[in-house]
């Protein structure tokens, strides 16, 4: 890299130094700001400095004429892994290392993406190509402004509060700054607050947990059936539970049985 790149001219000479060195292999180089500083205050002449100590160069290329096709299979492939987000600028797709010398034989078939990379605005993918009667994978790195849709809380929500519609709003967030677990889809459950949540918190799945059809400590009208006999008692739940869950009940009298779950207010004993 010469000095003319960071707009130095020499007015008695036409000589154009090389301030730094980059490997013809390397798609990115990085280099600390004081070797480029150096040679500038080795002639006064005075440089601000917003790099913060690093430089990072990167090659810019097309990718042999794939960088189009890869590009929008990146896009068609993290939207419908996540269609919750919202992505505002193209991706820059660049390569983690030197493409093969044949790379325009390679035809691009199909791009695999993590659910880390789902996840965020920088990072890097596997693109699977066929190359003659093979296949090959080959790593690419991705840069982009991407945010997520995500639900922030309206209001202080207490322990045991059913969360309503009204309780939370739509709001745009960084991918980088998502909460981890954060809610990304309205839960078509019924959930209930189990960790307090503050207003203007964004929502995550381990602040709730579903809300079961029958109770704890709960009255429930137990059935014993035993071919054409059948037999009704009163009883209390000792156990949360849905519809065909197994729960413990206990009688009126004390006694402790299994019993499986039918409606919201029956449970037939096992035993």
């Amino acid at each position: 890299m010469r000095a003319s790149f960071f707009g130095y001219k020499d007015a008695h000479s036409k000589d154009d130094p090389v301030l730094v060195e980059i490997p013809k292999d390397r798609m990115q180089y990085t280099v600390m700001s004081g070797a480029i500083l150096s040679f500038f205050n080795d002639r006064n002449i005075s440089v601000v400095d917003t790099s913060e100590g690093v430089v990072i160069f990167k090659k810019e290329c097309r990718l042999m004429g794939k960088a189009d096709a890869i590009e929008a299979l990146f896009l068609k492939k993290f939207q419908a892994a996540a269609p919750y987000v919202l992505i505002e600028t193209k991706p820059h797709i660049g390569t983690k290392a030197s493409l093969p010398a044949d790379f325009k034989r390679y035809e691009l078939i199909d791009i695999l993406l993590s659910d880390n990379t789902l996840r965020k605005n920088s990072g890097s993918f596997v693109a699977l190509f066929k190359v003659g009667d093979k296949e090959r994978k080959l790593y690419f790195s991705y840069e982009m402004d991407a945010k997520a849709r995500v639900f922030k809380a309206k209001r202080n929500l207490l322990n045991g509060t059913i969360l309503g519609n009204d309780d939370f709003e739509t709001v745009l967030v960084g991918l980088d700054a998502l909460p981890n677990r954060a809610m990304l889809r309205e839960n078509t459950q019924t959930l209930m607050v189990k960790s307090t949540v503050k207003e203007g918190q964004i929502l995550t799945d381990y602040l709730f947990e579903p809300k079961r059809l029958v109770t704890k400590k709960s009255a429930i009208k137990a059935l014993y059936k035993d071919e054409s006999l059948s037999i009704e008692v009163q009883a209390t739940l000792l156990d949360d539970g849905d519809v065909g869950d197994i729960v413990r009940i206990k009688t009126e009298q004390g006694k402790i049985l299994n019993a499986k779950i039918v409606s919201a207010n029956e449970a037939v004993i096992l035993e």
